[in-house]
């Protein structure tokens, strides 16, 4: 993580926990068949204003014959700590991981709309509201606890993320298709271990390690748990 961030004594307003927004990550690759329409479907539900959409584009389809160019090994490696937290017999694609708890094949609409619905109504427990603002070429970032909870030790992750990409795709289980990919994730990068208490830190510039339409900052427990609050700051 970055060691070097500053604390500030102030806490900030943002939205709580209990309202939103609801966290989706979705696993997913140019080079799988049955991706698109869990790609077109995280499209839809970016536009929910209560929705954090994020597409992860893992990078173990490539062999196929396409090389994704938005795929990493990191994005690959944050799937395989979540098959570890969540004790799964294996990861797959589409892979949708709703709050850091919930697993859910992406590209099943009416299942997904229902888990994200239940989520809208479930007691959402302690929690944590995030701002991020920009401060020149720094940023600003709030944390405030909200209810009853130990939340110390959880880990902070500041994602950049682009708001649409089309490619042409010549080769592998897509070859000779137009893909539209929505939310797709350029960089994530760790920002350090929160203590729990209402607090601003100085975010430099350089966490910011590629160019993005949008950034967005979780704050997950400690093991790829549960994610206790996020916020978004658009760039464009």
């Amino acid at each position: 993580g970055l060691a070097g961030l500053a604390p500030f004594a102030r806490p900030g307003k943002a939205q709580t926990r209990a309202t939103g927004p609801i966290v989706l990550e979705l696993f997913t690759s140019q080079g799988c068949s049955s991706c698109p329409p869990a790609d077109r479907l995280l499209g839809e539900l970016a536009m929910e204003p209560d929705v954090i959409a994020l597409a992860y584009h893992v990078d173990y389809w490539n062999y196929i014959g396409w090389e994704d160019p938005f795929s990493s090994k990191e994005m690959s490696d944050r799937q395989r700590r979540y098959g570890h937290a969540m004790r799964l017999s294996s990861i797959y694609t589409p892979q949708l991981v709703i709050d850091g708890e919930i697993d859910v094949v992406g590209s099943r609409r009416s299942r997904v709309l229902d888990a994200i619905e239940q989520r809208r109504n479930a007691n959402p427990g302690p929690g944590v509201t995030v701002a991020l603002t920009q401060s020149g070429e720094d940023f600003t970032l709030t944390l405030a606890p909200v209810g009853d909870g130990d939340m110390s030790g959880a880990q902070m992750l500041l994602v950049g993320s682009d708001e649409r990409h089309v490619t042409e795709v010549p080769r592998g289980e897509n070859r000779g298709r137009t893909l539209e990919d929505f939310a797709v994730v350029r960089f994530y990068t760790p920002l350090g271990t929160w203590d729990g208490k209402a607090t601003q830190y100085r975010v430099p510039g350089s966490a910011v390690t590629a160019e993005s339409d949008r950034l967005s900052v979780l704050v997950q427990a400690k093991g790829h748990g549960r994610i206790f609050g996020a916020g978004t700051l658009d760039l464009k």
